[in-house]
């Protein structure tokens, strides 16, 4: 009988450890934005959010659109700055909390860290034009950017 109950136990303490199961990108976020990196496919490319000293900046609100201004992604950037669309998509970042000085800059590289050049991209607070050859944009504190990639 003892070793009964001691397996019922058991078998309840794995289930309640164990939750609800599948929810490994769910952190519990209410803001609207999905906090898990893009499903990504053959059709798709990866990129990389950073700062000036090489850090990722996960966790950056973004959403894509298509070509037809259909919604197709709503998400965070994954802890190491990644993010994920289709080519012609155009994607919009939320930079709220970041300076957007020149002492400050943000960067958009590939998988090796090499900075993505000439990216056409749009902020609310006015600065737009091309990414530079280490992938650099402009803009202002706390602005809102559009990269159309």
């Amino acid at each position: 009988m003892k070793k009964l109950i001691m397996l019922l136990v058991s078998g309840l303490a794995v289930i309640a450890l164990s939750g609800c199961g599948g929810g490994a990108y769910d952190a519990g976020y209410d803001d609207g934005f999905y906090d898990g990196a893009r499903a990504s496919d053959a059709s798709m490319t990866t990129l990389f959010l950073i700062d000036q000293d090489g850090f990722s900046l996960g966790g950056v609100p973004y959403y894509c659109v298509d070509p037809s201004g259909v919604r197709t992604a709503d998400y965070v950037t994954a802890p190491n700055g990644e993010f994920t669309f289709v080519p012609g998509e155009r994607c919009t970042f939320d930079l709220y909390g970041y300076n957007g000085t020149p002492e400050d800059p943000l960067f958009i590289v590939d998988d090796v860290g090499l900075g993505k050049p000439d990216i056409p991209y749009a902020c609310d607070g006015g600065d737009n034009g091309l990414t530079d050859v280490t992938g650099s944009f402009d803009y202002l504190p706390d602005d809102i950017c559009t990269l159309y990639l």
